[in-house]
């Protein structure tokens, strides 16, 4: 589903909401969603007329598995870089647990079949990467980050979400490494400018 000028929001993947944007550097996907869909989003890159190749970044808002699922696969069919904030690389390499949720948590990834990758780029405040700047909001996870892009849209991955009608939500408390910086993080990206909010989980919200 077309968004906005060259930015697209993958159909079907489930639980949360895996985006594409067209640069001049090529294809970046923002997000996987869970295991299982690295097929779906290059059939959908197809659908798009392009080859599933032009796919060059692969973004990572954060590390949970609902939004990284598929990087691993994804990344072998493409050969798109993996690119995730510093604080949530080893997670997503498999060289350390979820920060949050214990033991549960952790057997989730496993009962998933979760693949970790080995990021090709680890990310900071303040970078910009194929035309979208890095902000760094922790809260969510350590290394939950948004990507703004010069027109005012704005991925917040979890860190702030939509509901069912376009609307902002609040992220949940309970889902979250670090419940008041998650909060302050939230106030961060509200007062961003502004013209779409492209949220890990919900509709987009249109300002």
């Amino acid at each position: 589903m077309k968004l906005t000028d060259g930015i697209y929001k993958v159909d079907r993947v489930g639980i949360s909401n895996a985006y594409l944007v067209v640069t001049d550097e090529g294809l970046v996907a923002v997000d996987t969603g869970m295991p299982g869909n690295a097929a779906r989003i290059c059939s959908y890159i197809e659908g798009l007329g392009r080859p599933a190749t032009d796919l060059r970044l692969i973004v990572l808002t954060h590390c949970d598995i609902d939004h990284i699922g598929s990087a691993a696969r994804l990344k072998q069919l493409t050969g798109a870089a993996v690119a995730v904030h510093e604080l949530d690389g080893p997670v997503v390499a498999g060289r350390s647990k979820p920060v949050k949720g214990g033991r549960v948590m952790a057997a989730l990834y496993r009962l998933l079949r979760f693949k970790p990758v080995e990021p090709d780029l680890l990310l900071r405040d303040g970078q910009t990467i194929a035309g979208l700047r890095v902000v760094h909001v922790p809260g969510h996870t350590p290394g939950s980050i948004v990507l703004t892009r010069g027109d005012g849209v704005v991925f917040s991955g979890d860190a702030l979400l939509g509901d069912g009608k376009g609307r902002i939500r609040p992220p949940d408390p309970r889902l979250a490494f670090d419940r008041a910086q998650a909060q302050l993080s939230a106030g961060r990206i509200r007062a961003l400018p502004m013209t779409l909010l492209l949220p890990g989980h919900g509709q987009p919200v249109h300002d």
